[in-house]
């Protein structure tokens, strides 16, 4: 993990203020990514905490955001990212529930994917 634990500090006190993780919720890894959405490109920072997955945009809670309980995950992906061909084998698109019963993907780049699936596998028990 890249941050030293005053910044993680910071960032469990922000993404518990953005109720994005709850009061017994720690952060347990780091990466800086990219979120892609359609066409778009977002990038930011992606937190793997004890409970959830969460993806904050460019470094402050505000643009884009999103929280995913681990459980809540039912399936786990190597893609490639880009703009209209998908070249780039950085990405991972994870499928999860939503309360609501509906399926939902988000399709997210870092360097070592293959690290953070694994992450997300043994977090989720869902393999690819």
């Amino acid at each position: 993990m890249s941050l030293t634990e005053q910044k993680k500090a910071e960032w469990e006190k922000t993404l518990r203020e953005a109720a994005l993780i709850g009061p017994m919720d720690t952060i347990q890894e780091h990466t800086k990514g990219d979120f892609w959405d359609l066409t778009s490109q977002i990038s930011g920072n992606f937190f793997f905490t004890t409970e959830k997955f969460v993806f904050v945009s460019g470094g402050l809670i505000g643009k884009v955001s999103f929280s995913i309980p681990y459980s809540k995950i039912t399936e786990l992906k190597l893609c490639n990212i880009g703009g209209l061909i998908p070249l780039i084998p950085t990405g991972i698109k994870v499928t999860y529930t939503e309360e609501n019963g509906k399926s939902v993907k988000k399709k997210c780049s870092v360097m070592k994917r293959k690290q953070w699936i694994s992450y997300l596998q043994e977090k989720s028990g869902v393999s690819s």
